[in-house]
């Protein structure tokens, strides 16, 4: 795609979604032809304030009449801090979440309706992950930056045991088992190949199970007339029980028995192993890029895309979707609104995924190959990011551990396990269904 066309479709988006916003009525226009955006309007996000708040704050000068206030909040406290704004009637005019919030904060968001933006439009100009967002009448919300897992290795450690490339597929990394993983005389891991099997001690080890299952081609939560549905226990078309095999082979790394045995409770977590070079392979977040490189300024190490199951022909990973979405009790949600459109702008969008160094939900700016090694893998891995509605993380963090814990210190079978944290996936989701 030329640069012409480029900025064909960036003007086509910018003037069909102020469009969109105008014939809603999200948007009024007076008769001197100017939009009544105007007054204050409020945003809350996890996104640093370094690389979202100047950038708002900027575009609300350059309008004229509004003026934007992004408050950075942090990720421990940000949904308490929300339900008790709402509970006061002080919540944002604005929020952003990722897909483990939506769910948790539908009550409180002011959807848009396919009669204003339709669905058909919605997945033309966004990525495929993005279409959780889509509910039966409108969708939650404007997807905004996407953060992907993908794969950091170890330079060093792939040359000096000749592995000349990454792994693509699973397979090839339980093939690099006997080459990488190292064992001293009394059975001790020296060196390490990869940070999966335990639960605690795994960064994003939550994540990590739902890539795996997302890849096997189980979405993990539908929607469905009433509501929400859980899909953990659903046969896949062969009739093989995915969530089985993606327990049983994220444990292989931890069992001694397995030739894949690279991993145990003892050990500190996998990203300080990694960045102590003594881990080939990291799945992590893009967004870690920098931590990585403030952590070992000397380590030699590069990114890929991450493992797929092999012979597929459906490429995924896991990925966090920022998503901007607006409070339906706000006092000025027609500004609100009038601000998504400012944001969501091609231009606007793009230079806050360049202060994110993240790619955009946006196909049309991902379209645009960046030159950048590591920023080429993020777009690549962007386009291909999934994620799940999580009815409540912090519940599901603690049944997706109490599944691992259960499976590994044999107190249950794995099916077994997988039955229990089933069923109460399956409690929490029905608080979500229509009575």
């Amino acid at each position: 795609m030329n640069n012409f066309q480029t900025i064909l479709i960036a003007s086509f988006l910018a003037f069909f979604i102020f469009g969109v916003l105008i014939f809603s009525g999200l948007i009024n226009i007076g008769n001197s032809g100017k939009s009544t955006i105007a007054g204050k309007v409020t945003i809350w996000g996890t996104i640093p304030y370094d690389q979202a708040g100047e950038l708002f704050k900027d575009m609300g000068g350059s309008n004229g009449s509004v003026t934007i206030d992004y408050t950075e909040q942090d990720k421990t406290t940000y949904q308490q801090n929300l339900i008790e704004a709402f509970a006061k009637d002080q919540g944002p005019d604005l929020f952003i979440l990722t897909p483990d919030m939506l769910l948790k904060n539908k009550t409180f968001i002011s959807e848009i309706p396919y009669a204003s933006y339709s669905q058909s439009l919605f997945k033309t100009n966004y990525i495929d992950g993005a279409d959780i967002l889509l509910d039966t009448d409108g969708f939650m919300g404007y997807p905004l930056l996407v953060d992907p897992i993908v794969l950091y290795y170890n330079k060093n450690i792939l040359a000096n045991n000749s592995v000349l490339y990454p792994p693509s597929t699973w397979d090839d990394l339980i093939n690099l088992s006997t080459t990488l993983i190292k064992r001293d005389p009394d059975g001790t891991l020296s060196q390490k190949m990869i940070g999966l099997g335990e639960y605690d001690n795994v960064n994003h080890s939550k994540d990590l199970l739902s890539l795996i299952l997302i890849q096997s081609g189980n979405p993990m939560v539908t929607t469905t007339d009433k509501g929400y549905r859980m899909t953990l226990k659903d046969d896949a078309p062969d009739k093989t029980y995915p969530f089985e095999q993606v327990i049983n082979f994220f444990l292989g790394f931890s069992n001694p028995s397995k030739d894949s045995y690279t991993w145990d409770r003892s050990m500190p977590n996998s990203f300080d192993v990694f960045t102590s070079n003594k881990l080939a392979f990291y799945l992590g977040y893009s967004s870690e890029l920098f931590k990585i490189k403030s952590m070992n300024p000397n380590m030699s190490f590069d990114v890929t895309s991450v493992p797929q199951p092999k012979g597929t022909d459906t490429l995924r990973t896991y990925g966090n979707i920022y998503t901007l979405v607006a409070n339906k009790k706000s006092k000025n949600l027609n500004s609100a609104f009038g601000v998504a459109s400012l944001i969501t702008d091609p231009a606007n969008l793009k230079e806050l995924g360049i202060r994110a160094s993240l790619p955009t939900a946006s196909r049309a700016l991902l379209s645009v190959k960046p030159s950048d090694p590591y920023l080429l893998t993020f777009f690549n891995s962007a386009i291909i990011s999934h994620s799940w509605l999580d009815p409540d993380r912090e519940q599901t963090d603690s049944i997706f551990r109490n599944l691992i814990e259960n499976s590994l210190s044999n107190k249950l079978s794995v099916v077994d396990a997988i039955d229990k944290a089933s069923g109460q996936m399956d409690l929490i989701i029905k608080n979500y269904n229509k009575k």
